[in-house]
Parts: C-alpha cells; structure tokens; sequence
C-alpha cells in the first residue's frame, strides 16, 4: 500500500513571509482605512477595565487602537518582526497596557475564560484550521464575551487587494491561474458562510457586519507600490524567482493595471466582513 503525501503547505500559513513584509505591512495599513478599525471597536463594545485579546495582531492596527478603552490588551502573533513593529508603536504611543506575546493563534496559551473579548483581523480566515481558531477564541473568552472575526470580501467586491490580484493572475497564469471573473466566493468571502461557521463552533448570538470604503489613488504607481510592499505573496514569488524574472513578471502585473485602472487617478473599495459572535451564557 502506497502512503498519499499531504497537500504542500500554504506558505501564507508560515511565518516567514509575513515577517518579510512586516515592514511595509505597518508603514502602508496602520494608518489607512482607521474607518475599519473604529467599526470592529464599537462592534466588540469594550468597556473600561476589559481584558482583549488581539489574534494575529500584526503590527497593532486594533491593539494600540482599543487599548485606551480598556484594561489590558494581549497582542499575538506567530511573526515576531510584526511584534516587533507592535512593539514599536507601543512606545510611540505610550500605551502602558499592550502586551506582545508570539503565539499560534490555533493553539493559545491562555486558560479558559481569560479575556473579556477577542479579535482577529483577518487572521483567523488565513489560518490552515479556521475551526481550530474559532474554538480557540470561544474558549479563551468569558461567558457573554464577545469575538469579532474579520474576513476580507470577495475580490471583486474588495478591489482594493481584488485588482492587484488580477494583475498578478494576468503576469502569471502558470502559478496564480488566470483572472476569474465567474470566481466562487470563498468559505470567509461569503456573509452567510462567516455566519454558518461561528454558530456551528457555538457562539450564540452571531451576526455579520459588511464595511465598504471608498480609497483614492493617485496613479497606478502609487497603488503597485503599496500592493507590493504589504503582499506576502509577492514576498514568496521574490524567493522563488530570479531577480529578472520577478521585474518581468512584476511589470507584466503593472501592465495589467494601467490597462485596467488607466494612467490617472482612480478608486477602489476596501471591502470587509466583521463577524460577531457571543459565547453563550449557559457556558458558565
């Protein structure tokens, strides 16, 4: 009898290219769309002396933002150049009450009701074992606690990430597969999926929140850089290709934009879905 080999790892799913970006991630997303941030924040509704824990935390973007609302926050994350960027605007800020701490978002240190509420911008939907995840954040949190899970929409809803997807499709059909206008949304893109998944893992009562925002740029120059500098998956396909290969391949992507976009100005939406879940009182 012949073993069957597991599928090869998704490298999103591995450390080492978020910690290749990290610094651009931060430089690029911890400042843009603070819309979203502020609408998972009233969503979770902390209150003065709350415990939070922020899962896949990245470079703060939630933990810095909610910690002057609270008690305490724990910010993790399994690329520790993220925490380090964490870390960073915690000194900026001087705010005395964020703790960084690297740590699998699928399996938590933390004992069973430690926190008052968790989050996980998009973090939880890149995880190899959403469910794992969802148990996770249900076990960590109290009774009534509430956890907010956010997913981005569907590419050609978010065209914000959706058109520099396209363009790297279109660069490079052999290893992205090519443009998929007819695409089926995906488990984490669909608001009724998000929804089907929290109840299932036993949050109680569970709701769905879309977020639409409208971005600017100023040319598809500006846009490549920032879509370049915050992509893991160019971060991967840098390592794998020879350096000519990748300029090739990247300005076959830039092609692809400017053909899409046109040489001015132009907007796209950033689109999420924020999924709210409770655990249940009765799990007391």
């Amino acid at each position: 009898m012949h073993s069957v080999a597991p599928p090869p790892k998704d490298p999103l799913t591995e450390p080492g290219p978020w910690n290749l970006i990290a610094k651009g991630y931060d430089e690029v997303f911890f400042e843009q769309v603070p819309a979203l941030y502020e609408a998972a924040i009233e969503l979770l509704r902390p209150e003065e002396g709350d415990r939070i824990l922020d899962i896949a935390a990245g470079p703060g973007t939630l933990a810095v933002r909610v910690a002057p609302r609270v008690g305490h926050v724990v910010a993790i994350d399994f690329a520790e150049v993220m925490l380090e960027r964490l870390r960073g605007h915690i000194m900026r800020s001087r705010v005395a009450n964020v703790e960084a701490k690297l740590m699998d978002g699928q399996d938590l240190s933390f004992e069973d009701g430690s926190f008052d509420a968790a989050a996980s911008l998009f973090g939880v939907c890149l995880f190899d074992d959403r469910k794992r995840g969802l148990e996770e954040m249900l076990r960590v949190v109290v009774p009534g606690g509430r956890v907010l899970s956010a997913s981005w929409a569907a590419p050609n809803v978010n065209t914000w990430l959706g058109v520099g997807d396209d363009a790297l499709r279109a660069a490079l059909p052999d290893i992205f597969g090519t443009p998929e206008p007819d695409r089926r949304e995906q488990p984490t893109e669909d608001a009724e999926q998000c929804e089907s998944e929290l109840v299932e893992i036993g949050f109680e009562p569970v709701s769905i929140h879309p977020f639409k925002q409208s971005l600017r740029f100023a040319s598809v120059s500006e846009y490549w850089e920032a879509y370049e500098r915050t992509s893991a998956e160019l971060a991967v396909l840098a390592r794998r290709l020879e350096p000519a290969a990748y300029a090739a391949a990247t300005g076959r992507a830039r092609e692809h934009l400017l053909a899409t976009c046109g040489e001015g100005g132009f907007e796209l939406d950033c689109a999420a879905l924020l999924a709210l879940g409770e655990r249940p009182l009765s799990a007391a």
